[in-house]
């Protein structure tokens, strides 16, 4: 099993509560979102705890895929937004995810969860 995530279109934060309302059975009690955003291809949110994501797949039926990030295995991020909003993300245990998000999110929030994610993993004595 490749522990590589295909690009994963995950829409802006304009959509975001139609990620929260499919996702909110998966939160931890204590868990928090942050920044939720969905699009055509699925959508993500941004916890206190993990990235979860959601890539819509099925050309004939509606299912989806799942995917879980902890905060604390993130380890190098890339955030290029030229055009399209565009995030590579590499960790521990999950390898690389690539996220496409429409061009109406600001990345400046999404700058700082991530930041925020990768200082918390050096406070923890993470490698």
């Amino acid at each position: 099993m490749s522990n590589f995530l295909d690009v994963a279109i995950v829409g802006s934060d304009a959509n975001g509560s139609t990620a929260i309302e499919q996702l909110q059975p998966l939160l931890a009690d204590d868990e928090k979102v942050t920044i939720a955003t969905h699009g055509d291809g699925g959508g993500a949110l941004f916890t206190n705890k993990r990235l979860i994501l959601v890539n819509d797949a099925g050309l004939f039926t509606k299912r989806s895929i799942v995917r879980f990030i902890k905060r604390s295995a993130i380890d190098a991020v890339s955030i290029d937004a030229s055009s399209l909003l565009e995030v590579k993300i590499a960790g521990n245990g999950f390898g690389m995810a690539h996220l496409i998000f429409d061009a109406d999110l600001d990345p400046v929030p999404l700058s700082r969860w991530f930041a925020d994610a990768m200082a918390s993993t050096d406070t923890k004595g993470g490698s």
